[in-house]
């Protein structure tokens, strides 16, 4: 039997202003991704290397985390008022266009 596969959902919990985390079974959430992948809304994050033998590092773990947090900062401004980093490149919080469905 094979292993099912899990997806981590990360979320901003605007009553309790917390960032929140779940993993979820990947089926019950394989719609979402797909329709994200095919708008051209999801990304590939590289794990350091493409040699999977390559140890992941606290560096790459520290950029996906800010990864997410400053996706859910896009949408959430109260988040973002929040964010004390410093960044490669300055963010532009002008909202994105909605993808045409």
């Amino acid at each position: 039997m094979t292993k099912r596969q899990r997806a981590t959902v990360i979320f901003y919990n605007e009553d309790a202003q917390e960032i929140q985390v779940c993993t979820v079974s990947r089926d019950e959430v394989e719609g979402a991704i797909v329709r994200q992948i095919a708008r051209g809304m999801a990304m590939t994050v590289p794990l350091g290397s493409h040699d999977c033998s390559t140890p992941i590092t606290d560096e790459t773990l520290r950029q996906i985390g800010g990864m997410a947090v400053l996706n859910q900062a896009s949408v959430h401004p109260e988040l973002r008022d929040r964010l004390q980093i410093t960044l490669h490149h300055p963010v532009d919080w002008t909202p994105a266009k909605p993808p045409t469905e």
